[in-house]
């Protein structure tokens, strides 16, 4: 009787992802234009709450450049949800990783059928790379069980579910997942699924090509980017998950997430928010520079939302938040090359941007945004 009950409701489901695409459920072929290059590599890296307005604030207060905008195509990101002009960082995380649109909370779940996330879900990035035969990797400035993370290395029918989401995660096939110390993650249970368990900068440093790892990082380190503790920046973590993922022929994905540009907009602190904002650059350059000696990697830079409502002041030229929570404004994407898909001045649906990401990573409309039964 259970097999005849999944295999009426993946009849459903393959149905209703056929005609989701009227709905904003998945993604359309981004942009429509058939021209792009194929890459062996994939770095998306996702600055939290990051809009156009925050590194405007950013350049401004900190006196600095960004490296991100040195890159050649600036198009946007509409940042929805299903359920919601304004998405949250799950929504926003799903649509990113998965090619679909969700209701807020969800994580890595088809919102038409939220409660078969343990049979039936929409394939991430992190997962469509290691079924070519890629190896993955997520980091984050968060708890690795954070929205972001979680949502392209898990799938949970709420964000809240962080028992089940490190489980996923500590029973996934990523060669890493790094990040902040999540509540049910141990070294016993990272041992028993092959990860190496980690928690400074020296045993980070230590890992060798070949090895699995899950780092739980102090949250208190992190978020002080001044921390001379042994606790890596997010530039470090980025240039060492490289370097333990570039050697496999078939080539890599990795997601790198500056977590803390949020967490800082929603206390309308822009020190904290810039401060982030030149450490999520810093990886950024570590990642371009990667892909300029490499040749066959491909950086793509958004964000899930803008978090803050951050605002000109013209008559003063000052910045200023304008809210405390998530706004529905379209938000940067930079790609390092003109030949991926992407183009300047165009806006795209979230769910769009991981579509073309798989394109390039070898699929078809066929093979993503898909179901995994």
């Amino acid at each position: 009787m259970l097999v005849f009950i999944r295999t009426v409701l993946s009849l459903v489901l393959t149905a209703l992802i056929g005609i989701s695409g009227l709905f904003g459920m998945t993604g359309d072929k981004a942009t429509g234009h058939d021209d792009y290059k194929e890459y062996k590599n994939v770095i998306l890296m996702i600055g939290d709450g990051m809009g156009f307005n925050t590194l405007e604030a950013t350049k401004k207060l900190r006196n600095v450049d960004l490296a991100m905008e040195t890159m050649p195509v600036l198009s946007q990101s509409e940042t929805r949800s299903l359920t919601n002009k304004v998405t949250d960082s799950a929504a926003g995380g799903t649509a990113l990783a998965c090619g679909v649109r969700t209701y807020n909370g969800a994580i890595g779940v088809y919102a038409f059928n939220p409660f078969a996330n343990r049979w039936q879900y929409p394939v991430s990035l992190s997962e469509y790379a290691i079924e070519q035969g890629k190896l993955a990797g997520v980091v984050t400035t968060d708890e690795t069980s954070g929205a972001t993370p979680a949502s392209f290395s898990a799938h949970a029918i709420a964000r809240g579910e962080e028992k089940n989401i490190s489980n996923d995660q500590m029973t996934s096939d990523l060669t890493l997942v790094w990040g902040c110390a999540s509540e049910s993650v141990t070294p016993e249970k990272c041992a028993e699924n092959g990860f190496e368990y980690l928690t400074t900068r020296a045993q980070m440093n230590a890992l060798e090509e070949g090895s699995r790892s899950f780092a739980q990082f102090d949250w208190a380190d992190i978020a002080d980017v001044k921390s001379e503790k042994d606790t890596p920046y997010l530039a470090e973590m980025t240039a060492k998950a490289i370097d333990l993922l570039d050697d496999d022929e078939d080539g890599f994905f990795l997601m790198v997430e500056g977590a803390h540009i949020d967490k800082f907009s929603h206390s309308n602190d822009f020190n904290g928010s810039t401060a982030h904002t030149v450490e999520f650059d810093k990886a950024i350059e570590v990642a371009l520079e990667y892909a300029a000696q490499d040749g066959e990697t491909l950086v793509v830079v958004t964000a899930d939302h803008e978090t803050g409502g951050i605002t000109l002041n013209e008559s003063t030229g000052e910045y200023y938040y304008t809210s405390g929570s998530h706004t529905g404004v379209n938000v940067p994407v930079f790609v390092s090359a003109t030949d991926a898909g992407f183009v300047s001045g165009e806006a795209y649906k979230n769910c769009e941007v991981s579509t073309q990401l798989a394109r390039v990573m070898g699929a078809d409309e066929k093979d993503f945004p898909r179901i995994k039964i």
